[in-house]
């Protein structure tokens, strides 16, 4: 595949991906939405960030019940009491990653 082929078809995966994920916020700005429709709206974000918050805690084990996935687990408590404090959802993510390696380095240095 020549330069030109590549550089076309990364800005097409480009839009594709884009488009639909950029036209509803747009057109949202020119309706008028229901209240109960707003008011539902306004648990989405939460429900979802619960859900792939809580998705990383278990692990699925074949035939068992699940398990605890001790280093998500420990991770998540400075993130969750900073997000607590600050209600800053950046500072929750940088703080969750930073916590993450530094358990996942610590836990590798122990081992070896």
């Amino acid at each position: 595949m020549n330069s030109s082929k590549f550089y076309t078809v990364i800005t097409l995966c480009t839009l594709v991906t884009w488009i639909p994920r950029i036209f509803p916020f747009i057109f949202a700005k020119f309706i008028k939405f229901p209240e109960w429709l707003l008011r539902f709206l306004r648990y989405l974000p939460l429900a979802m960030m619960t859900a792939l918050f809580a998705e990383n805690f278990f692990v699925v084990h074949p035939n068992q019940l699940p398990g605890i996935n001790l280093l998500a687990l420990l991770a998540s408590i400075p993130a969750v009491v900073l997000g607590w404090l600050t209600r800053s959802l950046v500072l929750v993510v940088v703080i969750g990653v930073v916590s993450m390696g530094l358990l996942r380095f610590f836990s590798n240095c122990l081992l070896q």
